[in-house]
C-alpha cells in the first residue's frame, strides 16, 4: 500500500468514526477524529492510534462539555465494516479520556427542562409534619474555590404558595473505586439549616448530572481517574473502555 494509498484510507476510517461519534451527540460545536497506523498492520484491521477531540459536545441530559479528548491505542477495526462506513471493533479498545467542565455549562443543565422536571413535583416532609409539594426555579451552580462547588436555588412550596432560598456546598470526590463521583462534607447555608429536606432533591440532581454515564458515547464504559475541581471548571481523568462507536 502506497503512502497515499494508506494516508486515503486513514481518512477515510477517520471520517467514518467521525460520523459515527457526531450521530451520538444531542449537540456539537467541534469535533476531530484522527487515526494513525501502517500500511502493514492497517491492511490487518489495527490501528496503532485513534484520537478524538471536541467542544461544546452535548452527549445526554443538556449537559455540555467545554472540551472532550480521547486518546485509543491498538484497536482491531473491522475492515469490511469500515468500509461502508460502520465504525466495529474486533474486541474491546482501552482509552483514556479527558474531560473539561465549566461551571455555567453546569448550570445551564441544571436549568434545562431535564432536570427542571426531576426536581419538579418531589414530595418532602418539613419539620412541622407537613408533606409537600415542591418546585425549583432560578438554579446557580458555581465552583467559588478550589475542591467546592456551591448550588442554590429558589424552592416554592406549592401548597403554601411560599418559596423558599435553599443553598448547599460540597466537596466531589471518588468512590467505589472510581466508579461513580460523591458529594461530601455536605454543609447547607444557615439560612436553610431548619429545612435540609429542601435541598435533598438538589443533592441528588447534582450528583446525577456529575454521572460519568452522561459522557458515554456509543457503546463505551467510563471509570473515573481523578477529578480536579478548580475554580470555575472540573477536569475529569477517566479510562474508557470502548466496544463500537
Amino acid at each position: 500500500m502506497s503512502t497515499r494509498d494508506l494516508d486515503m484510507v486513514e481518512q477515510t476510517i477517520s471520517k467514518a468514526t467521525e460520523v459515527a461519534v457526531r450521530s451520538q451527540l444531542d449537540e456539537v460545536e467541534d469535533l476531530q477524529v484522527e487515526i494513525h497506523t501502517d500500511a502493514v498492520r492497517l491492511a490487518g484491521g489495527q490501528v496503532d492510534k485513534l484520537t478524538v477531540s471536541g467542544s461544546g459536545l452535548v452527549v445526554k441530559n443538556d449537559l455540555r462539555t467545554d472540551s472532550l479528548d480521547l486518546e485509543a491505542q491498538s484497536i482491531d477495526v473491522n475492515m469490511l465494516k469500515a468500509a461502508i462506513g460502520e465504525i466495529a471493533l474486533e474486541q474491546p479498545a482501552k482509552a483514556s479520556t479527558k474531560i473539561v467542565l465549566k461551571a455555567e455549562d453546569i448550570q445551564t443543565a441544571f436549568n434545562s427542562d431535564y432536570v427542571k422536571k426531576k426536581l419538579r413535583g418531589q414530595k418532602i416532609d418539613l419539620p412541622s409534619g407537613d408533606r409537600v409539594t415542591t418546585d425549583a426555579s432560578n438554579i446557580k451552580f458555581t465552583i467559588p474555590e478550589a475542591g467546592k462547588i456551591v448550588v442554590s436555588a429558589d424552592v416554592m412550596l406549592i401548597e403554601y404558595v411560599e418559596k423558599n432560598h435553599v443553598s448547599f456546598s460540597a466537596k466531589p470526590k471518588l468512590v467505589d473505586g472510581g466508579n461513580a463521583m460523591s458529594l461530601e462534607d455536605i454543609a447547607y447555608d444557615d439560612a436553610t439549616n431548619d429545612m435540609p429536606e429542601l435541598t435533598r432533591s438538589l443533592i441528588d440532581s447534582t450528583r446525577a448530572l456529575l454521572d460519568l454515564r452522561n459522557f458515554e458515547i456509543g457503546e463505551m464504559a467510563l471509570q473515573f481517574d481523578s477529578v480536579d475541581v478548580q475554580p470555575g471548571k472540573i477536569i475529569i481523568q477517566a479510562r474508557a473502555t470502548i466496544s463500537s462507536m
